[in-house]
């Protein structure tokens, strides 16, 4: 048992050890000071432009190609305003999704959140954000209640989040804890086994879930947590254990997470393409994670379904035309606050028809495997149930639904 704590204790001191993010924001001004330079932090250049007024620019992440910009995080600091009133103008908006360019993650329909200690966090009201259509720029303005606060695009969910997670359940038996591999900058790859080890794995379903390859999308870490919360503190999710194998990689790319990054990684791969053309080098997370499947199917273990998890401005299921996406779906959409009324969507061969890289997780594992692999899109705008845009509470209560959808997928 010793053995097993030492090793859980160095994995998560690794992953959750700091780059801190360049000082990309720091500006000062009459007691105010606005800054980015913390682990998940990120802002571009940062102009006053009069008193409690400032411009802040959005930092934004291109390809290994210098395209498919992405500036849909942004996550900063601001210091010495309480009880002034402050307005933000957010900037540099635009980018470009799949070589389109006009794509814009932040906008309007989003709900920036604030924080006075990282712990709880509110969404600005309505009166309290401001978006102007000629400028492509969102205004924040709101009064401090305290000296420090905290502004981000979505509740952040750092890798030392997910460390004090596992923590918990560090010495729990149905908690494996392995490293798939190592990314460029030296953070483990870890994947996370639950199940009941006293049951073999050939009396169970195995069902894969992975979240965070685009290190922005942290809504998901948070349905991660929901699910291995669930699935280990409840008779219910216990249950579950009996019959299903979980395999959860909670994030895909810490490296990302700990700089505040948005779609890249350090080479400027995109990890939810190149599934079908890895470049070992450049994108070890996807070969360690391609690896990890590989070495379970060589151990004659099935894969009988794999759901990746990411945030953008719908709810949605989609993949190959099979029976575990249409069951996964429709569990989904009745069980959950999901605006999915039109069923699965049916996925293209790859993101980008005849260029190579350009496969999606779902897509690359259908292709090479036939693993039955779809994505769950969930909302980060305003949702039509319950009216309005999801908590902590709302991304941690999607966890338990997803656990019991994937069971009823995966039935016979």
């Amino acid at each position: 048992m010793l053995r097993r704590r030492l090793f859980f204790m160095l994995l998560l001191n690794t992953l959750s050890a700091t780059q801190l993010a360049p000082a990309y924001g720091q500006s000062s001004s009459a007691g105010v000071s606005i800054s980015a330079n913390f682990e998940g932090g990120r802002l571009g250049q940062v102009t006053q432009v009069s008193n409690n007024r400032w411009q802040c620019a959005l930092l934004g992440e291109t390809d290994s190609e210098n395209r498919n910009r992405q500036a849909s995080w942004y996550y900063f600091r601001v210091d010495g305003s309480k009880d002034q009133p402050l307005t933000i103008e957010l900037t540099d908006l635009v980018g470009e999704y799949n070589y389109r360019y006009g794509t814009i993650p932040v906008s309007a329909e989003i709900r920036p959140v604030i924080s006075y200690d990282q712990t709880t966090w509110r969404h600005l009201t309505d009166d309290e954000v401001q978006w102007n259509d000629a400028d492509t720029t969102l205004m924040l303005s709101f009064t401090p209640q305290h000296n420090t606060v905290w502004v981000a695009h979505l509740v952040p969910y750092t890798n030392q989040t997910l460390g004090q997670l596992l923590d918990t359940y560090q010495s729990r038996s149905e908690v494996e804890l392995d490293t798939m591999g190592v990314t460029p900058e030296e953070r483990p790859l870890l994947l996370l086994t639950v199940t009941n080890p006293e049951i073999p794995i050939s009396q169970k379903k195995v069902v894969w879930l992975m979240a965070r390859q685009h290190s922005w999308e942290a809504g998901t870490s948070y349905v991660m947590e929901g699910l291995i919360r669930y699935l280990l503190d409840s008779n219910k999710g216990r249950t579950l254990l009996d019959q299903m194998v979980f395999k959860l990689i909670s994030i895909s790319d810490p490296d990302g997470v700990a700089r505040g990054g948005v779609r890249f990684n350090a080479f400027g791969h995109d990890l939810n393409r190149n599934w079908d053309y890895v470049i070992t080098k450049e994108m070890p997370e996807i070969k360690a994670q391609k690896q990890a499947i590989k070495k379970w199917l060589a151990q004659d273990h099935p894969i009988d379904l794999f759901v990746t998890l990411h945030n953008t401005k719908a709810d949605f299921v989609e993949g190959p035309d099979q029976p575990e996406g249409h069951k996964l779906w429709k569990e989904m959409a009745q069980s959950l606050s999901m605006a999915s009324e039109k069923g699965l969507r049916v996925m293209k061969a790859s993101t980008t028809a005849g260029k190579p890289g350009r496969m999606t997780v779902f897509q690359g594992l259908w292709s090479e495997f036939k693993i039955p692999a779809f994505l769950i899109e969930m909302n980060v705008g305003k949702v039509e149930k319950p009216n309005r845009h999801r908590t902590v509470e709302d991304w941690l209560a999607i966890g338990p639904k997803l656990a019991e959808a994937v069971k009823i997928a995966t039935s016979d």
